[in-house]
């Protein structure tokens, strides 16, 4: 079987991997944006605690590396959680730890942005507060290619799979092919997202422009 042949036939199984990659970053941004969004509001609060904690929280999770706290998750967060006194059990899969440790670099982003574009909403400049929707997104991209470092503790996502197929096959000449042809599924998600984002931009522009 050819390189080429191998990567048309494991298709599916790798398309199957990066639908994790999906997940995983969709989770992180739906839970890093809402304690984020806490938090800008929080750093307007009249109370100076309150001002100071989630500014504190933010910084924290700003400048703490998500692999590191992706170890972290995965050593101290258990596989099941069992409630006690009930026979109940949670399970914790590798790829939920994955999700709270890329979404903690969300909270911080979302703090900053989100908080600036609130004072600019406040001060009436409607152009600049909007800008948060296209900057979200383009996070968004940042953290589905940032999701792919969830194979170091055990998901099996794309560069996972890429890998799994490789040791499979027992042919090293696969190893460049695979890899490049893991780059483009990720391209071919990512670009046309990215257009979108230019558009939505000029949108934005034009539609918050002031009239001389």
């Amino acid at each position: 079987m050819s390189e080429l042949e191998a990567l048309i036939v494991w298709t599916p199984f790798l398309l199957g991997g990066f639908a994790w990659n999906i997940l995983i970053a969709a989770c992180a941004m739906i839970i890093g944006t809402a304690i984020g969004a806490a938090l800008a509001v929080l750093r307007e609060s009249p109370r100076p605690w309150l001002r100071r904690s989630s500014l504190g929280v933010t910084e924290l999770s700003r400048n703490v590396p998500t692999i590191v706290f992706q170890f972290y998750l995965a050593i101290m967060l258990p596989n099941e959680w069992q409630l006690e006194g009930s026979d109940w059990v949670i399970s914790i899969p590798s790829w939920v730890k994955a999700s709270l440790a890329l979404a903690v670099a969300v909270v911080g982003f979302t703090s900053d942005n989100l908080n600036v574009a609130l004072r600019d909403w406040r001060k009436g400049s409607h152009s600049a507060a909007m800008l948060f929707v296209p900057a979200w997104a383009s996070y968004l991209i940042i953290i589905v290619l940032a999701s792919s470092t969830a194979s170091i503790i055990g998901v099996g996502e794309l560069v996972s799979r890429c890998n799994t197929v490789i040791n499979a096959t027992a042919n090293t000449r696969l190893m460049i092919p695979m890899y490049i042809y893991a780059s483009l599924i990720f391209f071919m998600f990512c670009y046309p997202l990215i257009l979108l984002l230019k558009a939505l931009r000029r949108r934005l522009a034009l539609k918050y422009l002031p009239v001389a």
